[in-house]
């Protein structure tokens, strides 16, 4: 079926995504009439999926694959050494997904995480959530979009158009750069992460919540050269052992405001 699904899908086309899900529809228990064999059933399941997986590749090099097993249920290394890309969760509330995003990262890569923009209110939580705040958390991984275009205004669908460039700006940074967790508590307080690749530095900070009684006032970059210049996009310019030490002031953070802000600093290493 994969193998038939993969032509199908038109192998070759760069932009081409075959979702796979291997989540066995059996008895946690093990495999009846195994014997001692009986607990190998999820292994050698495994190997069944790996395998697989391994034959559409040799077949298809060109093929994309995107494991979705369980709603994200299942990731780990060896399904991503035959994968380009995994289905986080479900849950694809932003708030919610800040703690899950943030568990990820510890183990695996942004650029592998799949990453969705969703309608509001979320089609699970019913949350309302403005679509800045859904975009830039998804910019913390592989961005793509899930929700009812159709339904979106013209003003939303311009934002949108306009932060999707945006994260194709930045792209190779937060896809293959360095990532530093600079504070906060994801989803609860405020918080922002960094990442870092050759010259440039991207920010994505988040603040859930207004009224917080000791909002952080700025936040503190981490891991730049502190002897190097650097400048932000409206031509502000620092030096790395200022950002690191005494830190830039956000909006996002301001004691005062609405719920469910967020923004994205991008500076540019321009000396040093």
């Amino acid at each position: 079926m994969g193998d038939r699904l993969a032509v199908w899908a038109g192998v070759g086309v760069r932009a081409r995504l075959l979702q796979v899900g291997h989540e066995p529809q059996l008895h946690p228990g093990g495999l009846a009439g195994r014997g001692e064999r009986a607990d190998l059933l999820w292994i050698e399941h495994t190997r069944g999926v790996y395998a697989v997986l391994d034959t559409l590749r040799e077949r298809h090099p060109g093929l994309r694959i995107e494991s979705c097993s369980g709603g994200g249920g299942r990731v780990d290394f060896g399904i991503l050494r035959r994968t380009d890309e995994v289905w986080t969760s479900d849950n694809t509330d932003a708030r919610d997904r800040q703690a899950i995003q943030e568990g990820y990262s510890y183990l695996y890569p942004a650029c592998a995480m799949s990453a969705w923009v969703t309608d509001s209110p979320n089609p699970h939580t019913r949350r309302e959530v403005p679509l800045a705040y859904r975009f830039h958390m998804a910019m913390a991984g592989a961005l793509g979009i899930g929700g009812d275009l159709t339904r979106w205004s013209a003003e939303e669908l311009e934002q949108a158009r306009s932060l999707v460039a945006a994260y194709k700006a930045v792209r190779p940074v937060i896809q293959h750069g360095r990532l530093h967790r600079l504070a906060g508590d994801p989803g609860i307080t405020a918080s922002a992460v960094q990442y870092s690749h050759e010259d440039r530095v991207v920010v994505l900070a988040y603040n859930p919540f207004a009224l917080a009684k000791r909002p952080p006032r700025r936040v503190r970059l981490a891991g730049l050269d502190p002897s190097a210049i650097y400048e932000s996009a409206e031509g502000e310019r620092w030096h790395g052992q200022t950002l690191m030490s005494h830190g830039l002031e956000l909006p996002t953070w301001f004691i005062a405001g609405p719920d469910y802000r967020s923004e994205m600093v991008v500076l540019r290493r321009v000396s040093g």
